[in-house]
């Protein structure tokens, strides 16, 4: 659908898919971390390198649309998709920070179901992007996907808030674990932000 923007500045495309590739190295760590704590320092680390290295990539974007003249879409579609894939690696750093700041010692109940999630969800981000000049069914059909996972996100966060005030006596352990499971929800909400982006830009250029 892109094909004839994409001789003018392809540039955009290779790095958006670079912010979509680095968010699902990122998830399959915390996926990792959601099921075994014991490398939780190394693998926090590693999820933040990931995080920098998005935020150089996002700054990256930012100087190319400053310095470009003609955009394969209108700059603000790029401006948003590219701020709501950042947001999604910020947001799975921010859960594996939060787990090293409160020396969590077991892995949340439902992490590993919420964690599969964001898992399945930025596997098909990175699709997306990559094959954004390609099917527009499929791509919409991916979208759409994405937004029920998030669906169903919302579910699995429910149930483990209702798990964590049932099972956890110790208050001080349900205030670090709530946010830490607030955290992980907020993170399936941000990939279905970035399918907003990604369609209105979409749409756009039918």
């Amino acid at each position: 659908m892109f094909k004839a923007f994409m001789p003018k500045q392809p540039k955009f495309f290779e790095m958006l898919a670079v912010l979509t590739e680095e968010a699902h190295k990122a998830a399959k760590i915390l996926m990792t971390l959601s099921g075994n704590l014991d490398n939780l320092d190394e693998l926090a680390s590693e999820i933040h390198v990931i995080e920098n290295k998005c935020d150089e990539i996002t700054h990256g974007i930012a100087n190319e649309l400053n310095e470009t003249f003609v955009t394969p879409i209108d700059r603000e579609d790029i401006f948003a998709i590219t701020n709501a894939l950042d947001d999604v690696v910020d947001g799975i750093d921010r859960i594996a920070s939060k787990l090293k700041l409160y020396k969590i010692k077991t892995p949340p109940h439902f992490g590993p179901q919420l964690a599969t999630i964001l898992l399945r969800q930025t596997e098909l981000l990175n699709e997306i992007v990559r094959s954004m000049t390609g099917d527009f069914k499929k791509t919409l059909e991916k979208l759409v996907i994405i937004r029920n996972l998030e669906t169903e996100g919302d579910a699995i966060f429910r149930d483990s808030i209702t798990y964590l005030f049932e099972n956890e006596k110790d208050a001080i352990e349900v205030i670090k674990r709530k946010e830490i499971l607030e955290n992980f929800e907020k993170a399936v909400d941000k990939c279905q932000t970035a399918t907003i982006a990604i369609e209105g830009a979409l749409i756009k250029n039918l």
